[in-house]
């Protein structure tokens, strides 16, 4: 069973793909991971987010889960990008599951302790997404961000609201509306569970439920 974390709902965090990530694997590290500071499985995890996927059969969804290091001492940098002048940043594991066409309906649970918190205190981050239509394509184009993982704390100013159910649906259409780029692309559409929160929301770090939906427009 693979596992993950999370990424954004509510923060319009969309990076264009580069090629070396356009292959799926189960487990990815960024390049700045420091082999002395790679997370150790957790053996008996306990907090679970369950997502229950509804999709278009046409559509293959891959699932992210990121982990960062939360402890600044643990911010670190690639040597080149450090030499023009980069700042550090996070380290980051990812996990994925792949959600192959011809099938419509999936149950996902992502272990949000997958991984002992360690020196660095890795956590959960996000969750995120890509699709594509493999009739059509062989790798997805863009990774865009779910949810993010926070503690369910004090609340702060600025900050979403954490919660630990969540209904949301996209939209995919074959083609970029505005600039008819060709490829596929899906707009979030439905978020059942925001009540209005100015900044959003995330899942609690302690685990929860969600529904997601993947619709493929006619063309």
């Amino acid at each position: 069973m693979a596992s993950a974390a999370v990424c954004f709902v509510g923060y319009a965090l969309v990076a264009q793909a580069q090629p070396d990530l356009m292959q799926f694997g189960e487990h990815s590290e960024s390049r700045q991971v420091r082999r002395s500071d790679r997370p150790e499985v957790n053996p008996s995890p306990q907090r679970i987010l369950v997502i229950e996927v509804h999709k278009d059969p046409r559509i293959e969804l891959w699932l992210d889960s990121d982990y960062g290091t939360m402890r600044e001492e643990c911010r670190t940098q690639t040597a080149f990008a450090r030499l023009l002048g980069a700042p550090d940043v996070t380290q980051v594991v990812t996990d994925s599951v792949r959600l192959p066409a011809g099938q419509r309906d999936f149950t996902v649970r992502f272990f949000l302790d997958r991984y002992l918190p360690g020196r660095c205190n890795w956590q959960p981050m996000g969750i995120g997404h890509s699709e594509f239509l493999p009739e059509e394509s062989s790798h997805p184009d863009v990774n865009s961000g779910i949810v993010l993982v926070r503690p369910k704390s004090t609340p702060l100013s600025m900050q979403p609201e954490v919660v630990s159910e969540m209904d949301l649906a996209w939209v995919c259409h074959r083609e970029e509306p505005h600039t008819h780029t060709k490829g596929l692309f899906c707009s979030l559409q439905t978020r059942t569970s925001s009540h209005g929160h100015p900044y959003g929301q995330a899942i609690s770090i302690d685990g929860g439920h969600m529904n997601i939906e993947f619709t493929l427009a006619p063309d």
